[in-house]
């Protein structure tokens, strides 16, 4: 094992904290630390005896690394042989939880993680309202707008002259009669002023035939309230339709009423102004186009005699355009198969349609939609293979399916589930019984539901967690997933189908992991206990659509293990799994320029440094245009290659956007060579993936559009042979 690199406290402190490190006097105070005991005990001072500074990461002396254990998780535990003490190296990779927002955790040798502090956004003035986004993992300015109608205080230079008030503003219209300044133009009910349309039931939109019908709240005020209202009623407005049907048999009523992007409620009832007559109500849903819709049905209306009239509250969130469509439909009782014990039956071959709009949740899922569910069943008479596939007939929700055991109500009674465009549920061998499924969505929808059966297969070798497909190190493989199920849940990314490598490390190890996935495609990429249990056994996780994932474990014991790698589409993916004997964190509390770049040892290692005091030396082809000469402050590493290699370089875990520049030389700072430049905004940071020839290369570290902080880098010098892969 690699023995750590003596480091001075001032620079331990630089690379940590960004601080500047400088050279100060011995202290005038001998240690207080008591003598250095065994393992973890610690001890004060070092070879410079009582005078000299302690070194917080010196333990108790040792003769092997077996000796030396602080306990810390967080630390690499070894036995310094050159000092005859045991030296516990902090790794601040491995304290962090993954939240930007908390700030940068940090492993202390003698506390273990300690968490670090809030990023602070304030830019000291009254007229902005500064935020830590963690979706974007970066701080967020917005003008201030106290009423949140969107327009700034004119204060502050906006348009908003009653900052107080969401219903007046620039972006208003001039309302008539009602002696206010709307539009803050200073004048009021000027002649270009509006008169709301339908905003009464005085003034109702009649709706005497199916159709689609334009309408818009805004300039509307809010008058009428429903089971399905929206929050902040102070800002909600609301137009009224009268929807007439005429003399005759009943018929069903269905609404749906559409915006680009503000909540919309809709509410029928039988009379004008009464709460109490509600018929149906929908409340907002958001659409696969990130539109928002609601939708409604209310069944068996009408009279045989006279024709009736019926108020529709349209309410949105903002003053908004929207699309009302009503139709007119046959009377239909509301489905009956709305739980376990009434279940429609499912046959193979044909398919069912499943309306998801007005049905009760009963079931407990590991998919939940928001939205109730149809329940049907089918019956095995001998083992079978079992699809399952679900189809948005409007497309207006994502359909969501649920393969439960005959038992059906519970949570422990699914045996799968998927949520997804157009989800697919497949189980092998499944033996004779009787099976439930489940249907629900993300928005209101109708959805055709197939089942379809054919003979048992037998499993591929790469499927679950006995599986026999060892994954040999720091070689890619393709993983085909047709004809896979989802047999692993480790509570890693959503509902997917997997497959299961055996991964044996002979010795501790460093392993990081590398799923790419297709183009369209997202997935998972997890590290497990052998069992794959669960949650519990989950020790490395990544999820998400951004390729490639990456999920790491740092000083992972010898032992077996299994990595599981998911596909939502059942597309293929390459998975490699690059592993090393574990080594100790590096710490570069300079390498600001070519005369000090740190030499990369040829086999790689795990770095850490912190860009904060550092100079902004060189350029980066792929940093936003319009950046400042020479971009971020940055710091330089150099590696040498002797032969042809594939180099790997993650920087997953850093505390900033950061930017990632492989340099060719042998003069420095080289020419940054073709596809070698990579930003990184999310939370895996950068990453680059490279065959490079022998030769002379010069690493820059570096921060997207100025971005400077605390990084990681984990460069795998690997084969170059390992590389094949799609």
């Amino acid at each position: 094992m690699t023995r750590p690199a003596l480091v001075c406290c001032a620079a331990l402190a630089a690379a940590l904290t960004g601080a500047a490190c400088s050279s100060s006097a011995p202290s005038p105070f001998p240690s207080t630390g008591g003598a250095g005991g065994t393992g973890g005990e610690g001890g004060a001072g070092g070879a410079g005896g009582d005078l000299a500074p302690a070194d917080p990461t010196l333990g108790g002396p040792c003769v092997d690394d077996e000796q030396c254990d602080d306990g810390f998780p967080c630390t690499f535990d070894a036995c310094d042989t050159d000092a005859g003490r045991c030296r516990f190296t902090p790794d601040d990779s491995v304290c962090q939880n993954g939240v930007y927002c908390d700030g940068v955790e940090r492993c202390n040798p003698r506390l273990g993680c300690v968490p670090g502090e809030p990023i602070g956004c304030s830019d000291g003035s009254s007229c902005t309202i500064d935020a830590c986004d963690e979706a974007t993992r970066a701080c967020s300015s917005a003008p201030r707008d106290a009423d949140l109608d969107g327009d700034p205080d004119v204060h502050c230079g906006g348009g908003d002259c009653d900052d107080a008030d969401p219903t007046v503003s620039s972006s208003q219209p001039e309302i008539c009669g009602n002696g206010r300044d709307d539009d803050c133009d200073g004048a009021t009910d000027e002649d270009d002023c509006v008169s709301p349309e339908h905003d009464t039931c005085a003034d109702a939109l009649e709706i005497t035939a199916p159709g689609a019908y334009a309408m818009t709240t805004a300039g509307a005020g809010f008058h009428y309230a429903s089971s399905c209202g929206l929050p902040r009623p102070a800002r909600t407005h609301d137009v009224v339709a009268a929807v007439v049907l005429p003399p005759g048999p009943p018929v069903d009523v269905q609404v749906t009423a559409r915006t680009e992007g503000t909540d919309v409620a809709v509410t029928l009832a039988g009379q004008c102004g009464d709460a109490a007559t509600e018929l149906a109500c929908g409340r907002p849903f958001e659409t696969a186009d990130g539109g928002k819709l609601a939708k409604l049905r209310a069944r068996g209306l009408g009279d045989p005699e006279r024709a009736t009239a019926l108020p529709l509250y349209v309410t949105t969130a903002e003053g908004a355009p929207v699309l009302v469509e009503v139709a007119f439909l046959p009377p239909s009782p509301a489905p009956e198969n709305e739980t376990c014990g009434e279940a429609a039956t499912l046959v193979p071959g044909e398919p069912a349609l499943a309306t998801i709009l007005d049905a009760a949740r009963d079931l407990g899922t590991a998919c939940e939609t928001g939205l109730g569910e149809l329940v049907y069943t089918f019956e095995l008479t001998e083992p079978r293979d079992v699809d399952l596939y679900a189809a948005s007939t409007d497309g207006d929700g994502a359909p969501s399916l649920s393969l439960r055991t005959a038992a059906c109500a519970l949570p422990e009674d699914e045996i799968t589930c998927q949520t997804a465009v157009a989800p697919h549920l497949f189980r092998r061998a499944l033996p004779a019984g009787t099976y439930a499924v489940a249907v629900s969505a993300t928005a209101p929808t109708s959805a055709l539901v197939t089942l379809e059966l054919s003979p048992p297969t037998e499993p591929p070798p790469d499927e679950g967690c006995a599986s026999g497909a060892a994954l040999e190190p720091n070689r890619t493989v393709t993983a085909t997933l047709a004809g896979h199920q989802d047999d692993v849940d480790l509570g890693c990314g959503p509902a997917a189908v997997d497959v299961v490598y055996a991964l044996e490390l002979p010795v501790a190890s460093d392993v990081l992991l590398v799923e790419k996935l297709s183009a369209g495609d997202s997935g998972a990429i997890a590290l497990s206990a052998p069992a794959c249990g669960g949650p519990d056994d989950r020790l490395a996780c990544a999820e998400g659509a951004v390729s490639p994932l990456r999920s790491a474990r740092r000083n992972l014991p010898a032992g077996s293990y299994r990595v599981v790698a998911e596909s939502q589409l059942r597309q293929p993916v390459s998975v490699t799994a690059f592993v090393r004997p574990a080594v100790p964190p590096t710490l570069v509390p300079f390498s600001d320029a070519c005369d000090d770049a740190l030499e990369i040892p040829e086999s790689g290692g795990f770095f850490q440094g912190n860009t904060t005091n550092a100079a902004a030396d060189f350029d980066a082809g792929c940093d936003r245009a319009g950046t400042q000469d020479r971009g971020a402050r940055d710091q330089l590493l150099k590696l040498t290659l002797t032969a042809r290699r594939r180099v790997v370089l993650d920087m997953a875990g850093s505390s900033y956007e950061t930017l990632l520049s492989v340099r060719r030389g042998p003069a420095c700072p080289g020419a940054e060579m073709p596809l070698s430049c990579t930003i990184g905004v999310g939370p895996q940071r950068s990453f680059l993936d490279l065959v490079l020839d022998p030769g002379v290369y010069f690493i820059q570290i570096d921060g997207h559009a100025m971005a400077h902080g605390l990084w990681f880098l984990d460069v795998r010098v690997v084969d170059p042979e390992g590389a094949e892969g799609p």
